[in-house]
C-alpha cells in the first residue's frame, strides 16, 4: 500500500469524511450483520489507494458505492446471504440510482419495514401464514387455497383482514409514507398496493 498524498488526504477530509456518519447510520440499519467499522475502514483504505480522484464527480455517491462493493464482497466470501443483507442491498441500489433519495430516507424506510414486519408477526398464525404467502412471496390466491385446503374466499378475507390490522396499527404519519393506489377505493379508503 502506497502512502496517501497530502492532496488526497485533503480531498478525503473535504469531500468524503463529512459523509461518514450518514454511511455508518445507513450500514447499521441496512446491514445489521455487517461490521460497520470494518466496512468503513476498508472503504477509506480503497480510497487512499486511488492514484487520482479526477474521475470522482460525486464523492458521497462514490463512498456509498465503495461501501456497497465491500459488503457485496463480504457476502460473496461468506457464501451465505442473510435476508436482511439481501434486502439492504436492494435498498442501497435504489438509493444510489435515485439521486433524490438520501441515506436518511433509506434508514427511515428500513425502520418502517421493521415495524411492518413486527405487525405481520403479530397476526394470528393462519392469517400470518396466508398474508406472507400472498403479499411477500407473491403466491396466487388459488394456489394458497389449494395448498392449505381452504377456499379462495377464506384466503382473500384473511389477506384483507391482515392488511386492515396492519394499516390500522400504523400511526397517521406512518400511513402517509405507504405507497397507495388512489384510483381504487372501496368504502372510502385507499388500499395499499399489492
Amino acid at each position: 500500500m502506497r502512502p496517501a498524498s497530502e492532496e488526497l488526504v485533503a480531498w478525503v477530509g473535504r469531500h468524503i469524511l463529512p459523509h461518514e456518519r450518514q454511511l455508518r447510520s445507513w450500514l447499521s440499519a441496512a446491514f445489521p450483520s455487517s461490521d460497520v467499522d470494518d466496512v468503513v475502514q476498508e472503504a477509506y483504505c480503497r480510497i487512499a489507494n486511488l492514484k487520482d480522484v479526477g474521475h470522482v464527480d460525486d464523492p458521497r455517491r462514490y463512498l456509498f458505492r465503495t461501501a456497497r462493493n465491500i459488503v457485496l464482497e463480504q457476502i460473496r466470501r461468506d457464501r451465505v446471504v442473510r435476508i436482511e443483507a439481501a434486502s439492504g442491498l436492494s435498498d442501497l441500489e435504489n438509493a444510489l440510482e435515485a439521486d433524490h433519495i438520501s441515506p436518511e430516507r433509506v434508514v427511515s424506510d428500513r425502520q418502517m419495514l421493521t415495524r411492518v414486519e413486527r405487525l405481520i408477526a403479530s397476526l394470528p398464525d393462519r392469517g400470518q401464514r396466508i398474508f406472507r404467502m400472498r403479499k411477500i412471496e407473491g403466491i396466487a390466491q388459488k394456489e394458497i387455497a389449494a395448498a392449505l385446503g381452504l377456499t379462495e374466499t377464506i384466503v382473500e378475507n384473511e389477506v384483507a383482514r391482515g392488511l386492515r390490522r396492519i394499516v390500522d396499527a400504523l400511526t397517521s404519519e406512518e400511513r402517509a409514507e405507504l405507497p397507495l393506489r388512489r384510483n381504487h377505493k372501496r368504502k372510502g379508503r385507499a388500499h395499499v398496493e399489492d
